[in-house]
């Protein structure tokens, strides 16, 4: 909106010459009715949850009952890393898990026949790759399972700790890759191996800031009180009440 309106301060004539400010009225509300609308629409989107391994008739009842969403179901493709699933599990969604979407969206749910998860064991016996550990930190979580699982590796998930670092990050984001045993993760990997990703949500993110807000609180008041000493030593210096001969020996003592 800011943008918008920003630019109706500025009539520009034939030549590109500005003619001088001015808000158009029009413009001026036309931009506040689109700020507001996009506010509200804001306001109304839901996000949709992580449904992985969720059986699909729960799944469904979430995403109508309580999300108001249209789920359609979708048979997902055999990939060695759904070698170990379960039949009527769901693996994935489109939109993906963690997007926020308006009511009455439809979604599509990927989930587990019997036959795709067959298919995909005998993957798993045929084939065993090595290939570069693909760089997903920084990345969405659902985004990054996702590109993992089609490589063939069994990923797990796991949400990190608040703390200071995290403040800064975004809902969603992956913050680190390890093996199943919490060890890093090589240049190589191979089809089939267990590896965790680390991430963060919107309540870790806000406990971090909590956290990073406390710790500045803490140094500003420490800077205050160093000052506070500074001053007052100032002060008795320029009123004589300090012998300075005394301090500069004290001073050497240390």
């Amino acid at each position: 909106m800011s943008l918008l309106i920003k630019g109706a301060k500025k009539v520009l004539l034939r030549g590109g010459k500005i003619a001088g400010a001015y808000i158009a009225p029009d413009l001026m509300n036309f931009a506040a009715k689109m700020g507001n609308d996009l506010l509200e629409k804001q306001k109304n989107l839901v996000k949709i949850p992580d449904l992985k391994n969720v059986r699909m008739d729960e799944a469904f009842r979430i995403l109508v009952d309580d999300l108001n969403l249209i789920p359609i179901p979708s048979i997902a493709k055999p990939s060695i890393a759904y070698a170990e699933e379960r039949e009527n599990d769901v693996v994935y969604s489109q939109p993906r898990f963690g997007s926020r979407v308006s009511p009455r969206t439809t979604v599509k749910v990927y989930y587990l026949t019997q036959e795709v998860v067959d298919e995909s064991k005998q993957m798993l016996e045929n084939e065993v790759k090595q290939f570069k550990a693909p760089v997903v930190v920084g990345g969405n979580i659902y985004e990054a399972r996702e590109d993992l699982v089609e490589l063939g590796l069994k990923v797990t998930q796991k949400l990190e700790k608040p703390n200071l670092k995290y403040a800064d990050k975004e809902d969603g984001q992956v913050t680190r890759v390890t093996y199943s045993n919490h060890h890093k993760i090589g240049a190589k990997l191979k089809t089939g191996e267990r590896i965790c990703l680390f991430y963060v949500n919107e309540e870790v993110i806000g406990d971090s800031k909590a956290i990073k807000a406390q710790k500045d609180r803490n140094r500003k008041e420490k800077i205050e009180k160093i000052n506070e000493v500074r001053n007052a030593v100032s002060k008795k210096i320029r009123t004589g009440v300090v012998d300075i001969k005394t301090m500069q020996k004290k001073g050497r003592k240390r």
